[in-house]
């Protein structure tokens, strides 16, 4: 199918299964999937609540290693469709999932009825700096670096040796928690050799401005939301 399609000429998106039934019966070849898939679903199917959002992450991050390779520019990992602007997520897990598609560099594809979404959920969905880390042009997957204490630290690396972060409060009760972000989190305490600028995009927009390589950030994270950053 993957030949005929391109054979017509035309700009078309092959998305395939293949993966999700697979892996019931044997080991997955990546390698063979990324050669005639754009993109492909590894999982079940999303739900709209936090309790399948989860389940979908959680996936993501413990097969990484087999998924992280497999992805760039043409060939995409698909973890199921966005419920942002839909009933079963708070506004801290819309955040969530937006930040870590964007992370995971996953297809954007919404789920929810554009006549009554609510503004704030239209303007995360039309975040234009969360889109660019999605679709930046090295075409990388973003994985988990670090899980502790109930936080999760993301990254994916981006064009020009930027880096995108994302930091996650997995604790569902409680007030917001703070997190230490150090340059020693980063790309194996490669990244900010001498200064690098910090930007949070989600789930609001502030420039903490340039820092040496030796920074300590505190990130103030609330329950089941996410910080995201742009590294610069």
């Amino acid at each position: 199918m993957s030949i005929a399609l391109n054979h017509t000429g035309r700009h078309i998106l092959y998305s395939c299964e293949w993966p999700l039934y697979a892996r019931h019966l044997s080991k997955v070849n990546y390698t063979e999937v990324a050669e005639y898939c754009n993109s492909w679903r590894n999982f079940d199917d999303i739900q709209d609540s936090w309790t399948s959002l989860k389940y979908v992450i959680d996936f993501t991050a413990a097969f990484q290693d087999q998924l992280v390779p497999a992805a760039g520019r043409g060939a995409w990992n698909d973890p199921d469709m966005l419920v942002i602007g839909n009933f079963g997520l708070s506004w801290a897990q819309e955040v969530t999932q937006m930040a870590l598609w964007s992370i995971m560099a996953a297809p954007l594809l919404m789920s929810n009825d554009l006549r009554n979404i609510n503004p704030r959920s239209q303007a995360l969905l039309q975040n234009q700096e969360v889109i660019a880390i999605n679709q930046d042009s090295l075409g990388a997957q973003g994985y988990r670096v670090l899980k502790a204490n109930s936080f999760e630290l993301w990254e994916k690396p981006l064009a020009g040796g930027s880096l995108a972060v994302s930091v996650t409060n997995r604790q569902e009760i409680g007030g917001a928690r703070e997190f230490l972000l150090s340059r020693s989190d980063l790309w194996k305490g490669l990244a900010c050799k001498e200064k690098c600028y910090l930007t949070q995009l989600l789930p609001t927009r502030y420039e903490y401005g340039s820092f040496n390589a030796s920074f300590c950030l505190p990130l103030s994270v609330n329950p089941s939301s996410t910080v995201l950053l742009r590294v610069d």
